[in-house]
């Protein structure tokens, strides 16, 4: 049997059998694996849908419990960093800036009216 690194840095068999092998050989059952918790069984369903159910079953019948959570909680983090890089590709929103334009008449500075007064007035339009 020949092994290579895979991406989660554990064994990963590369020399599958092509032909079709037996339900059983194929099929793993929950009951056969009490050392996983639901989550990583789960997951393990997930990542047949991936590399097929025929090596989740080899690989399975072949690691001990502790390589077999190992391979779950590498899928699970696997797909969590696929969801987080998405998360933030598809959200490239900026903060749009609205302006706020006000109509005010120009200070002419005549005898009588203050520059306060204008004040004021700009003061109540903007707060308006």
């Amino acid at each position: 049997m020949e092994y290579e690194r895979g991406a989660e840095n554990l064994p990963v068999e590369t020399n599958m059998s092509t032909g079709s092998p037996n339900a059983a050989a194929t099929h793993v059952a929950r009951e056969d694996c009490p050392d996983l918790a639901d989550p990583e069984w789960e997951a393990l369903q997930r990542l047949s849908t991936v590399i097929g159910e025929a090596a989740v079953a080899t690989m399975l019948r072949t690691l001990s419990p502790t390589e077999q959570l190992r391979v779950a909680l590498g899928f699970i983090m696997k797909e969590q960093r696929e969801v987080a890089a998405r998360a933030t590709v598809s959200t490239p929103s900026t903060p749009r800036v609205e302006s706020l334009k006000l109509h005010v008449k120009s200070y002419v500075g005549r005898e009588g009216e203050p520059l306060l007064r204008w004040l004021v007035e700009v003061d109540t339009a903007i707060t308006a």
